[in-house]
This record gives C-alpha cells, structure tokens and sequence, in this order.
C-alpha cells in the first residue's frame, strides 16, 4: 500500500491546491503529471458536440485515487476535463521526467505505486464492465419509450432499481417556484402511486430529516445539466454502506437518466408553446 506522507517528503512529488470549480486541465491539454488525491473530489467531464450541455459528467473522483496513469508511457492530448467540485488537494510527479530518478532513490515506494496502479487498473476494468452491463440495459429501455411522460420516467427509475440491486429509489424534481425547495415525485417502495411531499434544499443538498430514511443507508446523485441540479436520486439499502464501486455505476446512469428528463421538461416547454399559440 502507498505511504502518501513517505511520497510527500521526497523532492519528487508536489502538492497542488485545485479551489471549487478550478480546471486541473481540460480536454485538449498536454499533461505529463501522475495525480494522487489527498482531500475531497475532482469531476470528470467530456465536452461533446451537439448536446444540450457542453460538459457531460462522466465519473467523479476521490480521496486516494490515483488517476492519469497514462503519463507513465505518453504525454498524449487529455480526451477529458477535470475540475474540482470542492477545494482539493492532491499530489503529483512529472512522470516523463522525474519517475525513473524516484524509482532509484525510493525503491519501496516506486514498487508500492506500482502495485497500486496495477491493481487499480484490474479494478477499473471490472467495474466498467458493470458499468457497461448497467449502461446497456438502460439505454435499452430509454430507446424503446415511446414518450417523456412521467409515467415512462417511472418505468426506467423502476428498472433502474432492478439493475443496480437497490432497496429502494426515491425521484426528486427541483420545484418550479423555487431552486430552494424539492418534490418527491416517486419512490420505488410504492409502485405506480404519485408522490408530492416538499422539502427543502440547502446549498444543493436535499434537507431528509422528515423521510424517515436517516437510519438506513442511502446516497444521493444529483442529476445535472451542466453546473445546475434539475432532479435527484435517493438509492436506499437496508444493509451495508455504499462501496464506491456503487457510487460510480450510480453516477454513469445518471447521465443517461438526466437526458431523459431534459427531452422530458423540453417536450413540456414545446407543449405548453404550442398550448399558448392555439
């Protein structure tokens, strides 16, 4: 295992503050640094032509993940973005200029890095393969809706559920008066009945006090388009915290899940135009 405090002595390693909402680099940039994170989270994004938002979030990183391991082997263009989405910090090598002198001076940790990497690596393809699985059976349902009715959102929150193993989903919409409140709109544990509870939200965090759900173990995604919450997604289990191997399929799904509700609140938007000409 990695002794983050034994990589920050040496001379070779370098500590970097990235405040909120800061790039560390964007897609296009040439980056030659290996990046652990010490504290909080880094966001990744990609930007892609043609959609309504220019940055689509793909998966979120945090304490301890070591990440641009491609450095290693090339200084190849960055196909991503990452930013901070808190105040981070984290540590870095040149990996092009300053791993092999490290490696010489610092056997130990050199081959604990290493081994760290390997065995990231072999987890990153396992968990994108449940990804991927994850991914494919709900881009399979998104394409057989045959509209962006709440009653079609509900089917894929319920399928949803079946794919991710989860006890429970509850669906929130950012209230139409105000970006402070929330509604629950649906919620797994009772199929086919509409929801309307309020609450409140606070520096974007969903005030749970009054769902009863304190006592179980659940973590919520934000569903977003662009910098801006519209909805969340309450996944609830019984047993257990959330493995970040979780937290990362929940995120991939996500993207998918707020494209949905975007064509959805357009489709409304077009409706209501239509209403007012006639």
């Amino acid at each position: 295992m990695i002794n983050i405090n034994k990589l920050k002595e040496s001379w070779f390693f370098k500590e970097k503050t990235i405040n909120k909402w800061d790039f560390l680099f964007k897609q296009w940039d040439i980056d030659e640094n290996l990046y652990i994170i010490i504290d909080w989270e880094l966001e990744i994004t990609k930007d892609i032509p043609n959609t309504d938002s220019k940055e689509n979030i793909l998966a979120y990183l945090q304490n301890n993940d070591i990440f641009w391991e491609a450095s290693l082997n090339n200084d190849f263009k960055k196909d991503v973005n990452i930013k901070a989405t808190k105040n981070t910090i984290l540590i870095f090598i040149n990996a092009t200029k300053w791993l092999d002198d490290f490696a010489v001076k610092h056997h130990n940790e050199a081959f604990n890095l290493l081994k760290e990497i390997i065995s990231l690596s072999n987890n990153r393809l396992r968990i994108s393969n449940k990804i991927i699985t994850a991914s494919y059976n709900i881009s399979n349902e998104i394409v057989k809706l045959e509209t962006f009715s709440l009653k079609e959102i509900f089917k894929l929150i319920e399928r949803t559920k079946e794919v991710t193993e989860i006890s429970e989903i509850m669906y929130f919409e950012e209230s139409p008066v105000s970006k402070d409140y929330a509604i629950l709109k649906y919620k797994t544990s009772e199929r086919n009945k509409l929801q309307d509870k309020i609450i409140k939200v606070s520096n974007d965090q969903l005030e749970l006090t009054n769902l009863k759900i304190l006592e179980k173990y659940f973590f919520t995604q934000k569903l977003k388009i662009g910098n801006k919450n519209y909805w969340y997604l309450i996944f609830i289990k019984e047993m257990n915290n959330f493995i970040k191997d979780e937290t990362k399929l929940f995120w991939s799904i996500s993207t998918s899940l707020a494209w949905v509700l975007k064509q959805k609140q357009l489709y409304e938007e077009q409706k209501n135009k239509d209403y007012m000409k006639n």
